[in-house]
């Protein structure tokens, strides 16, 4: 079972290293093509402005030259790139696609004459801003007059709307790659748990099956040694036949007790230390037959009723109690129970703690997962159960609070107050 278990989980990790590193490296991939993508798309928009820049160097431009003014708002507009253009050391004579009012017969004659080192507040401050924007980015397109050396102007241009849409792409596949980890993790979630609960009541509507022919047959057997000892007044038989009453009373709410694991049980209002004063005094009965020089003992105040099923929290410390009891080996030791109450009396607080071998580090992550066991026999769903119990039944906690190699352990269950 141990070799089992640890196959099982072996598997489990490889799984999730494939899943998060393939992901991880699909996702690698497209990151580094989408930015190969926008660097190809900068460079045909550098190449198509270089282009247009020289389609002006064909054209000597006067601030009031109207016609040539007009040709070039024409020709601006086959293009969908934020252009500015700059004439005489920097002064903007045509735009387009910038969030800036187009050009009045009034502005010419500001353009010929502002500060280029203090434009007017207003159209013009705002462009010489965008220029200096759009300089960061791209490096400006000089005009030149044909035939000679000197520059006439120059092309700023931004950013095109089709690249800042690609600058968030990777961003948005980042996102819906990070969405469908999410849902695919918790599909595989939910599907461990769906075949878990179906391990769970299958084994535990087997059991119940099992253990109800030999259960009617020893009620059987009772009834007639019953009416035996009423006949013979046997005293000595007679404490015999109780005690075996009182097994074949167990043996019932442990058949009872699996046949509900399959379904939601009834709640009502327990009193939980009359739950744990049964369970206990259960075991003393029980403990010269199992750990004779052992101790098992309760403290416990007054405490609120909680909400929940009185035989499945029976076996819930059933099982923390028979753990306890392993753990001591063949050594005697002790169990203490202590039930304690939060102040703000929401929840009972009930600790089990033995003085057994403890358990080892690495085994602490895997003591509630179904299948783990560390005994020769076993199917491992003991704490898994106790867990299922506490938490999704009677939505409370089960946690281990503490261990030490050598010195013992502490569980802590949690339960809600009615």
């Amino acid at each position: 079972m141990r070799l089992l278990s640890s196959n099982r989980g072996n598997i489990r990790f490889w799984l999730k290293s494939y899943l998060f590193f393939g992901v991880a490296i699909l996702i690698l991939g497209v990151l580094i093509y989408s930015n190969y993508l926008m660097d190809r798309m900068k460079q045909q928009t550098t190449a198509t402005t270089r282009l247009f820049g020289r389609f002006l160097d064909n054209v000597h431009f006067e601030v009031d030259d109207q016609g040539k003014l007009a040709l070039l708002q024409e020709v601006m507009k086959e293009t969908n790139l934020p252009i500015i253009v700059t004439v005489f050391g920097g002064r903007p004579i045509a735009w387009r696609h910038v969030p800036v009012n187009q050009m009045t017969d009034e502005d010419l004659e500001v353009i010929r004459t502002m500060d280029l080192n203090n434009p007017p507040p207003g159209k013009f401050a705002e462009l010489m801003e965008l220029v200096r924007e759009y300089d960061k980015v791209n490096r400006p397109i000089p005009i030149r007059v044909v035939g000679m050396s000197e520059i006439q102007g120059w092309v700023h241009f931004g950013v095109s709307p089709l690249e800042r849409e690609l600058r968030y792409m990777p961003l948005i596949q980042l996102g819906l790659f990070l969405l469908f980890m999410g849902v695919a993790i918790q599909g595989l979630r939910n599907l461990k748990i769906s075949e878990e609960r179906s391990i769970w009541v299958g084994m535990a509507k087997e059991t119940a099956h099992q253990l109800g022919t030999p259960l009617s047959a020893l009620m059987g057997w009772t009834q007639l040694l019953k009416d035996k000892i009423e006949s013979g007044r046997t005293q000595e038989l007679a404490a015999s036949v109780q005690e075996m009453g009182v097994d074949l009373d167990r043996l019932r709410k442990v058949t009872e007790r699996f046949s509900k694991i399959g379904s939601r049980p009834e709640l009502a209002e327990v009193n939980i230390v009359a739950v744990l004063e049964r369970t206990v005094s259960y075991f003393h009965r029980r403990l010269p037959r199992l750990k004779a020089k052992s101790i098992i003992s309760l403290v416990a105040n007054d405490c609120p009723p909680i909400l929940g099923n009185e035989e499945l929290l029976e076996w819930v410390f059933e099982n923390l109690i028979k753990n306890g009891l392993d753990a001591l080996g063949d050594t005697s030791g002790a169990i203490e129970i202590r039930v304690s109450c939060r102040k703000s009396r929401k929840h009972v607080e009930v600790y089990v703690k033995d003085t057994g071998r403890g358990i080892p580090p690495a085994h602490r992550e895997q003591i509630f997962r179904p299948g783990f066991t560390t005994k020769p026999r076993g199917w491992g769903l003991g704490l898994a159960l106790t867990r299922r119990i506490v938490e999704e039944y009677h939505q409370g906690a089960l946690r281990l609070v503490e261990s030490h190699p050598g010195k013992g352990t502490t569980f802590l269950v949690r339960l809600p107050v009615a």
